[in-house]
C-alpha cells in the first residue's frame, strides 16, 4: 500500500513501462503493475541496503519476470533499448533530481513522460526541465503532516518560463491549490524569521536583501 505522496505520484504514470530511479524498495512499481497502470517496470537504485530490498520485494511479489532491478547512478541504469513510457523519480531534493536528469536524459529512448517528486527546492528540476526541452503539463503539492512534497508532470514541448515560474510552478501559480498556498505561507513565516535575526545580529546587507525579496516575492504570489 503506497502512501499519500506515492499514490499521488502512480496518478501520473502513463503507457506501458515505468522506469523508476532511486525505487527503494520498489513500492511504486508493484504498486502500478499490480493495478494495470503499466505492464513492465525497471527500478534503478544506487544504495546496496535498497537495492537488496527492492530486488527481496520484487521476488515475494513474483514479478521476476515484470520488473528488473538494476543497480546504479540515476540514469545510468537506464538505455534507450528500454523503450519507458514513464520516469518516475521521487523523495530526493530538488538539486539531486536536476542533476539526475541533465546527468543522464541522453540515456532514454524518446522522450518519456517526467514525473518528479521533490522534498525540497524545485527551481533547479524546472530550470533542467525548460533546458531540456520539456514543458510541465501539470504539478501539485502533496501535504502530509508538517511536510510538504511538491509533483512535478512534464512532456516533451518547448516553454518559456519567467523566474516567477521557474521559482513557484506555471501550473501551481495558476491552480493556487490549498496546499500550495500553506505551503508559500510556512515559507514567508520562515523567511521573516530569518530577516529578523539577520537584521538583529548581521551586518551582511546582501544577504539581508536577498531574503527581504524573497519575502516580497512570497507576498506577491499569496496576495494574488
Amino acid at each position: 500500500m503506497l502512501d499519500a505522496r506515492l499514490q499521488k505520484v502512480s496518478e501520473f504514470i502513463v503507457g506501458k513501462k515505468l522506469l523508476d530511479i532511486g525505487s527503494d524498495h520498489a513500492y511504486l512499481p508493484i504498486e502500478a503493475i499490480r493495478n494495470g497502470a503499466v505492464r513492465q517496470a525497471i527500478c534503478g537504485e544506487v544504495v546496496k541496503g535498497p537495492f537488496d530490498s527492492t530486488v527481496n520485494n520484487i521476488r515475494r511479489e513474483g514479478m521476476e519476470d515484470l520488473i528488473e532491478a538494476r543497480f546504479g547512478s540515476g540514469l545510468e541504469v537506464a538505455s534507450p533499448d528500454d523503450d519507458v513510457d514513464t520516469v518516475t523519480i521521487c523523495g530526493m531534493g530538488g538539486p539531486l533530481i536536476a542533476e539526475i536528469l541533465e546527468d543522464g536524459l541522453h540515456n532514454l529512448g524518446g522522450k518519456p513522460r517526467l514525473v518528479l517528486q521533490a522534498n525540497t527546492y524545485t527551481y533547479p528540476v524546472r530550470k533542467v526541465l525548460a533546458s531540456s526541452s520539456y514543458r510541465i503539463i501539470d504539478e501539485t503539492v502533496i501535504r502530509i503532516g508538517r511536510h510538504f512534497y511538491e509533483i512535478i508532470v512534464a512532456e516533451p514541448g518547448s516553454s518559456d518560463y519567467d523566474e516567477k515560474q521557474l521559482i513557484f510552478g506555471p501550473v501551481l501559480l495558476e491552480k493556487r491549490e490549498q496546499a500550495f498556498i500553506e505551503k508559500l505561507e510556512r515559507e514567508l513565516e520562515h523567511q521573516r524569521n530569518i530577516y529578523g535575526k539577520l537584521k538583529q545580529n548581521s551586518s551582511n546587507t546582501e544577504k539581508i536583501d536577498e531574503v527581504a525579496d524573497t519575502i516580497n516575492a512570497l507576498k506577491e504570489v499569496l496576495e494574488q
